[in-house]
């Protein structure tokens, strides 16, 4: 007999549990009986017994691997756009909720969309729910689902937040996929390098000691680079390793991440393309919040972190306090010196015509376009001056030991 799992209520307090009945129907009418009020009934299993399902999942879940598991942003990103299909469709949010939990295909998620839904059902708003878990969602996506819930405009805010979500993630596609290749080719100069100075330069300082002759100064350093690599190889390896370390560790203190940022608008090429990629993701949300109903100061708060640098989001953090005095947003924007013409220049004329949200909107896909553009430019220019950098250092490499054998025939 099929087992349905159940939720509802009975005198006022939440009940929920498991029951075997022949249908839904039947649970339904035997959940009645009992004085429960049904609120969402399910079927678990239609040949298994509870016990003997608990057994497979157990055994399931011992041989996958927890690290595939892992919930990352594009799990939150496609939770969000089922459950706003299915809010749009006129789906109940418990209802969606569930459906969402049965679809998911990694436990942890599945776990997690359970827990939220339980809040639910116990009577908690969803942004209440969501905030449970601030490691996935964070104060700008349960902002948006609260002004959602406030406005009663919950399906269109979910869906506006997969939109600006998928949008961000095609954002930093794009930028990874411009910095693959030349990582890429960089990598392969250094190995190529290494495999150099420690297997090829050597056979030729053997045959240049036989010689006798005096060595070209090109060749001298090629050859004490190829000896350090040598013999002392765990010292370059532990030099490297050390260097990174402190980078990264200095790249996670505040005043070390505000250089690395600061540095990166400060590029000669690079950046304005950090700029411009800075003003898509803030003008975005910026731009999705306002449009969603949220008020002026809230959206600000809420989309100063998202700018992914450290220096807009200050810039963004110093606005604040002006713009609660009064001041017009434009003329705050401006007056930080971090935002382009075009963006304290649209925001003016959106305040001025009561639409700064369509007007960011519009600022973002403007910068959108502009960052595609520039990622298929740089990308066009740095493939060939990536190899011509790779060839003419290992051409450098190669002439530097070749010379003692052109000067002896010239010699000769």
């Amino acid at each position: 007999m099929p087992t349905f799992s159940y939720h509802g209520s009975h005198a006022g307090k939440s009940r929920g549990g498991e029951i075997e009945a022949t249908d839904q129907r039947a649970a339904l009418t035997a959940l009645r009986k009992t004085g429960i009020v049904p609120v969402l009934v399910t079927e678990v299993s239609a040949s298994a017994s509870p016990g003997s399902k608990t057994k497979a999942q157990k055994k399931s879940a011992g041989v996958t691997l927890s690290f595939l598991e892992s919930i990352n942003g594009k799990d939150i990103t496609a939770l969000t756009r089922q459950l706003a299909t299915l809010t749009n469709a006129g789906f109940p949010l418990v209802k969606g909720l569930s459906f969402v939990q049965r679809q998911s295909e990694k436990q942890p998620l599945r776990d997690l969309v359970e827990s939220v839904n339980n809040e639910v059902r116990s009577g908690a708003a969803l942004s209440e729910a969501l905030a449970q878990h601030p490691k996935y969602f964070d104060s700008l996506y349960t902002n948006m689902i609260k002004a959602g819930e406030a406005g009663g405009i919950l399906a269109l805010l979910l869906d506006r937040l997969a939109d600006m979500r998928e949008a961000d993630e095609a954002l930093v596609s794009k930028i990874k996929g411009a910095m693959t290749y030349p990582v890429v080719m960089l990598l392969a100069m250094i190995a190529s390098l290494v495999i150099m100075f420690i297997f090829v330069v050597p056979k030729f300082a053997t045959m240049f000691e036989d010689m006798g002759q005096a060595l070209p100064t090109p060749t001298v350093v090629m050859m004490a680079i190829s000896a350090v690599f040598q013999q002392y190889w765990w010292a370059v390896a532990g030099g490297v390793a050390a260097l990174a370390g402190i980078y990264m560790y200095w790249g996670s203190t505040t005043s070390g991440r505000r250089s690395i940022d600061r540095m990166k608008l400060n590029l000669p090429v690079m950046g304005k393309f950090a700029t411009k990629v800075a003003m898509t993701r803030f003008c975005r949300t910026f731009g999705t919040l306002l449009d969603s109903g949220v008020n002026l100061i809230a959206a600000l708060e809420a989309s100063r972190g998202v700018a992914g640098n450290t220096i807009i989001s200050q810039a963004v953090a110093d606005c604040l306090k002006p713009i609660r005095e009064g001041k017009k947003v434009g003329q705050t924007f401006e007056a930080t010196g971090y935002f382009p013409p075009l963006v304290f220049e649209m925001i003016s004329l959106g305040e001025e015509s009561g639409r700064m949200g369509a007007m960011s909107l519009k600022v973002a896909d403007i910068y959108e376009r502009e960052t595609d553009d520039l990622v298929k430019a740089l990308t066009s220019i740095v493939e060939p001056v990536m190899i011509l950098f790779m060839g003419g250092v290992v051409g450098i490499v190669v002439v530097a030991m070749l010379m003692p054998i052109f000067s002896m025939n010239l010699g000769a």
